[in-house]
């Protein structure tokens, strides 16, 4: 997954930046312009609490989530057969579901 994190920031203009996280938290991998150490360990405390809930409602494996504030979209895209994470940052946008299958897609 190498020269990945670049290559995907470049396939998305919304996106201002991208980082491969472990699943435990650690950013490995990043773009400039982006606090990757805390925009990681933040993924990994959330997905843990989705997971969970997912749990309760019997609902799967969590494979990929965003989240949408006024000024900005954090999306992530779960790897669990390679124990990491995608996680990208980028503008508030009209369809975020759209951005977050687009990333998830491209980073497989």
């Amino acid at each position: 997954m190498n020269d990945q994190v670049p290559d995907i920031l470049g396939e998305f203009k919304q996106l201002q930046g991208v980082a491969l996280s472990s699943e435990a938290g650690e950013a490995l991998e990043s773009t400039a312009g982006l606090d990757a150490d805390t925009l990681c360990a933040v993924a990994s405390v959330s997905a843990t609490q989705l997971r969970n809930i997912g749990d309760l409602l019997s609902a799967g494996n969590l494979e990929r989530w965003y989240l949408v504030t006024e000024q900005q979209a954090y999306y992530v895209s779960e790897r669990p057969l390679e124990r990491r994470r995608l996680v990208a940052l980028g503008e508030a946008v009209k369809s975020p579901e759209a951005t977050s299958k687009g990333l998830h897609k491209a980073a497989r």
